[in-house]
């Protein structure tokens, strides 16, 4: 958002020098004004949410910001949405129950179904209005400066986050005890990249090498044609695990095809033809200093404070999460014993995890699980057990007889259980334990 308000005013300055600048250069023909017009407006317009998401994770990972400080943003919003989903779109939006974000969701599909009928009607206005105008160069030029920036920006944060592993952090024991045929297509995908920190690292610096691409105007082609490479493997995976990222994913694709459908026809007759193609663009620059110093100091300075805003608070991320992963325990059920001499599966415990800090998993012998946050009593020697979905609270007596056995007993559900337990370390299962191999056995 930052970029967004310190470049208004220069993408202002230069519109308005071209009323009064006598241009020579070639007149664009209609459907390439119209077409400007509408990419201007149109990616313009969604590039907000771009520096919205950027400036948000950033703040996210530094001071511990939930998802719902994003949804308040957006929930203006929401009011005016139902009311144009109740009389145009007919999606079935509603405010009470579908998260205010323009992700994949009613929010998003009346997100941008606007964004582009409004982009639409301004385009028809602007025609009428600009009628006599014979191109575009030079606002066309700058709008993909800012549009190249914020693609860079995007995807060198995304980058970032897989170079320090925390965008798909590795499997944690809840995770690797769940059944198969339980998770979702976006669980895999999620666990396929966080058990490969190595190939996760090498995807996260290709955005990087990408994004510092499109920073300079010499490298700027060769970036379009990379980050379009990067970014069809990310929209195809997205599309095909139903990630709940794909229209945003697309958005990023589009810009890149955008800034580089100019230069189509020299990168086909670079593949494909035998004739010299060059990559020289003319390029503008501001009249007075002070102009072109407020761009010099945009350009460098918020690539540069969004690199380390996001790589701070990915490492305290990653640092935190690690430092929980490593007190996780897995406790394997010995013996369950309740008053009724053959407890049911439904009752019976098979495993109990303690995770992410102060959570407990209890699995019965059907694998349902659960939740629990727990309160511990050192003197007592007790576990606090608060249920997630509000049930009341049990307590439970604990001991250790052996450093690697845990015994609980107390009233669970109404009953009176006495559970003995073993320690199963987590390291012993072969996704933690495998190395890469170059002979295999």
């Amino acid at each position: 958002m930052l970029a967004n308000i310190l470049l208004l005013p220069l993408f202002t300055i230069c519109y308005l020098k071209q009323f009064t600048m006598q241009t020579h250069e070639k007149p664009w023909k209609t459907w390439r004004k119209v077409s400007f017009r509408f990419f201007f407006l149109f990616f313009g317009i969604t590039s907000t949410f771009c520096w919205v998401m950027t400036a948000y994770y950033a703040y996210a990972a530094l001071f511990k910001a939930g998802i719902e400080d994003l949804y308040k943003l957006y929930k203006p919003f929401s009011g005016f949405f139902y009311w144009l989903d109740k009389h145009i779109y007919h999606t079935g939006y509603d405010p009470q129950s579908n998260v205010s974000l323009p992700i994949d969701n009613h929010f998003g599909v009346i997100y941008y179904l606007t964004i582009f009928f409004l982009a639409v009607i301004a385009v028809t206005a602007w025609s009428i209005l600009d009628r006599k105008r014979i191109n575009y160069d030079r606002l066309s030029y700058w709008f993909n400066v800012y549009l190249r920036y914020t693609l860079a920006v995007v995807i060198l944060g995304y980058g970032i986050d897989k170079v320090i592993p925390v965008q798909m952090p590795h499997p944690r024991t809840v995770d690797m005890v769940r059944l198969f045929g339980n998770q979702s297509k976006e669980d895999l995908l999620w666990k396929f990249m966080g058990v490969s920190p190595g190939y996760m690292m090498f995807t996260g610096s290709s955005e990087i090498i990408a994004a510092i691409l499109l920073f300079s105007r010499r490298t700027a082609v060769f970036g379009y044609l990379f980050i379009l490479c990067v970014l069809t493997n990310v929209l195809a995976l997205n599309w095909f695990y139903n990630i709940s990222v794909k229209f945003f994913s697309s958005l990023l694709w589009l810009y890149a095809l955008y800034l580089l459908a100019p230069w189509a026809h020299k990168v086909f007759q670079f593949f494909f033809s035998d004739f010299p193609v060059t990559a020289h663009q003319k390029h503008y620059t501001f009249d007075k200093k002070w102009e072109r110093n407020l761009l010099f100091s945009v350009l460098v300075f918020v690539p540069i404070l969004s690199f380390t805003l996001v790589s701070i608070g990915d490492a305290k991320t990653y640092q935190k999460e690690t430092a929980s992963a490593r007190k996780e325990k897995m406790y394997n059920v010995t013996a369950f014993v309740t008053k009724d001499t053959l407890p049911a599966d439904s009752f019976r415990w098979k495993r109990v995890l303690f995770v992410y800090d102060n959570f407990m998993v209890i699995y019965n012998m059907k694998d349902k699980q659960d939740w629990y946050q727990y309160d511990t009593d050192s003197l007592k020697k007790s576990l606090v057990l608060h249920s997630i979905n509000k049930s009341p609270t049990e307590t439970l007596q604990y001991n250790y007889p052996a450093a690697d056995k845990l015994q609980l007993n107390g009233k669970w559900k109404g009953k009176d259980i006495n559970a003995s337990l073993k320690l199963s370390p987590v390291d012993s299962m072969y996704l933690n334990k495998e190395k890469i191999k170059i002979l295999q056995d």
